[in-house]
């Protein structure tokens, strides 16, 4: 008797306590799925190959991780932490395949097996291609001028050429791989900098490293002027005599720096007679030699001589 006691007393108002029992679980529920926080990283995608093969089409460089936990769990994860990555070893020819992404989990993300951790995306589609290798000449890129007066004598690329890396379609079309533009503008001196190669396509790779070193030799410009018409100056003519005649004008080509040419001043040029032989009237030949400030080289003049005709000053 005691024991139908006791099971009709549990029974009831069975349907109020079943309620009772299912809120109060609903309630445990709701109370772990608010303890729980949600974080998103975005990490690197890496790809792990054999040596035959690399990705002969674009691929997604970055994915996103999904990281669900609680919240001490999920908020203690770095990047660092994670590594997604395409296992693509096992694939031994040319074509595309649909990859799913893999979650290596180390540091923080290990001391908790509850942790959840999804990828987005989950899979990838990647083309792979022959491998192929390459040397190929180092081109400089620069822009502007040297300062007024300067020019660029040379350009030296230390390597003169580079291993390039990528799949085949793409490495056979390259004839050479150009620098980063280095600025020539106002430069009046030799210069070393180093600067980056510039990457053909995304999928090329310098095993050798993407820095070179361009060494500049910047020297003043030397130019080839012709001065037309230059004065014909006679000197040393003795005051009791006098020219009869108007004296003609002449030329001279220098070579000479640039700066000094845009320098010059009238007059700094002239073609110049010694007139002092000159001891009687008449008529005489003499030579003509030209006069140039420093640093002018004369590679031609006109009149070499000249014929003056003197007579008795009144």
């Amino acid at each position: 008797m005691q024991i139908r006691s006791i099971l009709q007393r549990a029974f009831r108002n069975w349907p109020a306590k079943i309620l009772s029992f299912a809120a109060a679980l609903l309630l445990l529920v709701f109370h772990d799925i608010t303890r729980l926080e949600e974080r998103f990283l975005t990490v690197p995608l890496e790809l792990e190959l054999n040596d035959q093969f690399v990705p002969g089409s674009n691929y997604p460089r970055q994915v996103r991780l999904r990281l669900r936990g609680e919240s001490q769990q999920v908020f203690r994860v770095v990047e660092d932490d994670l590594r997604a990555y395409l296992d693509l070893r096992r694939y031994d020819g040319e074509g595309e395949y649909r990859v799913p992404v893999m979650v290596e989990r180390s540091g923080s993300a290990m001391e908790d097996s509850t942790l959840e951790v999804t990828v987005e995306p989950d899979t990838v589609q990647i083309a792979l291609e022959e491998k192929l290798l390459r040397s190929l000449e180092v081109e400089a890129s620069t822009s502007g001028f040297p300062a007024s007066g300067y020019e660029l004598v040379q350009l030296i690329m230390t390597p003169s050429a580079v291993q390039v890396e990528g799949p085949r379609s793409v490495v056979e079309d390259l004839d050479v791989v150009r620098t980063e533009e280095v600025d020539l503008s106002t430069r009046r001196e030799d210069f070393t900098e180093r600067i980056r190669l510039i990457r053909p396509d995304p999928l090329v790779r310098f095993p050798g490293g993407s820095i070179v070193e361009m060494h500049g030799i910047i020297d003043e410009s030397v130019v080839l002027q012709t001065f037309e018409p230059v004065d014909l100056v006679v000197t040393g003519l003795d005051p009791a005599f006098r020219l009869s005649q108007n004296l003609p004008t002449g030329l001279i080509r220098v070579q000479a720096r640039q700066i000094d040419v845009q320098n010059i001043s009238p007059g700094d040029l002239q073609l110049s007679v010694d007139a002092a032989s000159i001891d009687e009237p008449g008529v005489v030949r003499l030579p003509v030699r030209p006069i140039v400030p420093p640093g002018f080289v004369v590679l031609r003049y006109e009149p070499t001589s000249v014929q003056l005709l003197v007579e008795e000053a009144p």
